[in-house]
């Protein structure tokens, strides 16, 4: 199927196919094959959202995302295949700047979405890939996906930069919280209004706030696609 992939310039601004997120200043955490389709996952309608949606921003998604729910079709029995680029840090700190990435992955996979992941030692055969970069302008990640036209996500490239703007060198809690914002958008998400929730443009907590869970659950339990 042909893919879709749309480009955004600015930060702000949120579209498909790629996003380039605020900086990170996290000052704590609120308690708070195309095949394999969810039996159970409900055509969506836009009746059927706004019904379903309260308590999440999952219409603030179809106005991102030109009225299309992206997600990955379920992938518990086929986990989607992650590589983390080793960072050229010291041998312990570059092992706890991975270790808190796949500590991300699967804090989004533990919250009860069709959802697992496979680790890789190599990028050949990854759908999703990682890579670190020094710094980047005015944020410390950026996310582009691709979709086929029907919605369902298929591939994704995460760019997580090891210092925020100020040259300050990012550490592993702050990897973790950037990394959980930018595989959030890579499962379909787009931004939140509300600063207590790690989909903000501006990460300030570091961990999956309520309103994160309930929005990504709800998303997983409709069919991908254009919602009319």
């Amino acid at each position: 199927m042909v893919g879709r992939a749309l480009v955004v310039i600015v930060a702000s601004i949120v579209a498909g196919g790629a996003l380039n997120c605020a900086s990170y200043p996290v000052i704590g955490a609120r308690d708070g094959s195309l095949s394999l389709l969810a039996p159970t996952a409900k055509r969506a309608t836009r009746a059927r959202i706004l019904t379903s949606e309260p308590g999440t921003y999952l219409g603030r998604i179809l106005e991102d995302r030109d009225s299309v729910l992206e997600r990955w079709p379920d992938r518990i029995a086929e986990p989607i295949r992650v590589w983390i680029e080793p960072t050229s840090q010291s041998a312990d700190s570059a092992d706890g700047m991975v270790a808190a990435v796949r500590s991300a992955f699967q804090s989004w996979a533990a919250l009860g979405i069709p959802i697992h992941f496979q680790f890789l030692t190599a990028p050949r055969g990854a759908e999703v890939r990682v890579r670190w970069v020094d710094a980047l302008p005015d944020k410390t990640g950026s996310t582009t996906w691709r979709a086929t036209r029907g919605g369902w996500l298929e591939s994704g490239d995460i760019t997580l930069a090891t210092h925020v703007t100020n040259r300050r060198a990012l550490d592993a809690r702050g990897a973790r919280a950037i990394a959980l914002h930018e595989i959030g958008h890579v499962l379909g998400l787009s931004h939140s209004a509300d600063t207590r929730d790690i989909m903000a443009p501006l990460v300030r907590v570091a961990e999956i706030s309520p309103v994160d869970s309930a929005t990504i659950r709800l998303l997983y339990t409709f069919q991908a696609g254009r919602i009319r």
